[in-house]
């Protein structure tokens, strides 16, 4: 009983392999995350790794979060940077219209909360494109989008769940960045991976590494 329990691909060993490699993706995440301009570069490293896990793979965590880091950095950068600049516009846009309008204008705002839509939906399946995916800037961007609205039922239950959980941050801070910092960011990416994993084998990723024999790990 105790050698099949501790046996290497045992389900057991495997799921506590699992947990520790969230713990410390989590971690890498949060230390690379710091100078707040790398975030998503950050975001692409941390779907590579829990996609990978989800596929049933058995990532180097370390040298494999640095290697997509590094590889990444600059689209994913950009990408971030985009995102950033777009939605400051359109809340801005937002802003302007309730304070500086009359109310029978307030249909103005309207369109930006579409454009602030769109951005969320994108921004959630590009940067793990770019994780898996070799590919130009502009493609990987209409890529997301297309994926956003092919998949929408899936998109509109990441947004609104990504803000149930912001919300719970605002209103119980303590406990929930508590668990953010342990192990919560890389098991909402997981969770997540759950859907993209199915998603991106569709589109041609290969997701499981295999050894020399041709089977999968």
């Amino acid at each position: 009983m105790a050698s099949s329990f501790f046996n290497p691909k045992g389900a057991a060993t495997r799921f506590l392999t699992a947990i520790c490699n969230l713990i410390i993706v989590n971690l890498l995440f949060i230390i690379s995350s710091i100078p707040i301009f790398t975030l998503g570069a950050s975001i692409t490293a941390l779907y590579r790794i829990t996609i990978a896990i989800v596929a049933g793979d058995n990532p180097a965590v370390f040298s494999e979060y640095f290697k997509t880091f590094r590889e990444n950095f600059l689209h994913s950068t950009i990408m971030l940077l985009l995102y950033a600049v777009l939605s400051g516009f359109f809340i801005f846009e937002i802003y302007m219209v309730r304070t500086m309008m009359e109310p029978q204008y307030a249909w103005a705002q309207y369109p930006a909360y579409f454009f602030l839509f769109a951005l969320a939906a994108s921004s959630l399946y590009s940067f793990p494109l770019i994780a898996w995916f070799d590919a130009p800037f502009k493609r990987m961007l209409k890529n997301s989008l297309l994926l956003a609205i092919s998949n929408l039922p899936l998109t509109i239950m990441y947004i609104v769940l990504t803000a149930a959980l912001a919300y719970v941050i605002y209103e119980f801070t303590i406990i929930p960045l508590s668990f953010l910092v342990f192990m919560g960011i890389s098991l909402i990416a997981w969770f997540y991976s759950l859907f993209l994993k199915r998603i991106f084998e569709k589109n041609g990723a290969v997701l499981v590494q295999k050894d020399e024999s041709g089977k999968e790990d």
